[in-house]
């Protein structure tokens, strides 16, 4: 049975480290959310990169972000608030900036984590890396209820499946959340997956998502 992987980072010059690799970890009130395996035991710094994850948009940024991701196209977004009058421009300038400060924030963790960067989708708020140390794939996911989601894919929890795993309802609620926010479609047969396969889908079927940003309005 391997070891977890051991966590260490700073929290307003207090010195913070765990052995649980699962759950919910706050760095200097910085969320970060942690899903995978046990893995051999190594040190993994994560840094305070300065700009909270919840919150980390402004409220007309997490307003298009929110109603882009939903299948709307900028000038669909335009219409919808004439009255406060938004235009077609405009929001794609409140999406830039969104779509910015999310890609800044998944790279941080990213190097925060030591990761190869394998793909960037600031579209879609993941990112796609992997992890040499612990020789897994790593999926990051900005959501706005939990804010970055870091999966490391897995097949058991130190040998325990799904059924069995502690942090069942945990990754449950992580992969309803980015199910939910992106508007993922599983097949009656995916659903019914274990998470652990199941997260393999969801994270491929974002990446292979058509974006509102390509689309015509009205076609």
């Amino acid at each position: 049975m391997g070891k977890s992987c051991f966590i260490v980072g700073d929290m307003d010059g207090m010195s913070v480290s765990t052995t649980e690799f699962w759950g919910f970890l706050m760095v200097s009130h910085h969320p970060i959310h942690l899903y995978g395996k046990s893995l051999p035991q190594y040190s993994v710094r994560i840094e305070y990169v300065g700009e909270r994850t919840m919150g980390l948009l402004s409220n007309q940024e997490a307003i298009v972000w929110k109603e882009f991701q939903q299948g709307q196209s900028t000038s669909m977004i335009a219409n919808i608030h004439q009255k406060e009058g938004w235009t077609p421009a405009y929001i794609s300038r409140v999406l830039n900036r969104a779509r910015n400060k999310i890609a800044k924030t998944l790279r941080e963790h990213a190097e925060s984590h030591r990761l190869d960067v394998e793909s960037l989708l600031d579209y879609k708020g993941q990112l796609i890396g992997f992890d040499y140390q612990a020789n897994s794939q790593v999926y990051m996911v900005y959501t706005e209820k939990q804010g970055i989601i870091v999966w490391y894919q897995h097949d058991s929890y130190a040998g325990k499946l799904c059924g069995e795993c502690p942090k069942e309802h945990e990754c449950r609620e992580a992969l309803d959340t980015i199910i939910e926010e992106y508007r993922i479609s599983l097949r009656p047969d995916e659903r019914e997956l274990p998470m652990t396969k199941q997260s393999i889908a969801v994270f491929n079927k974002l990446a292979a998502k058509e974006t509102a940003r390509y689309k015509r309005t009205g076609g």
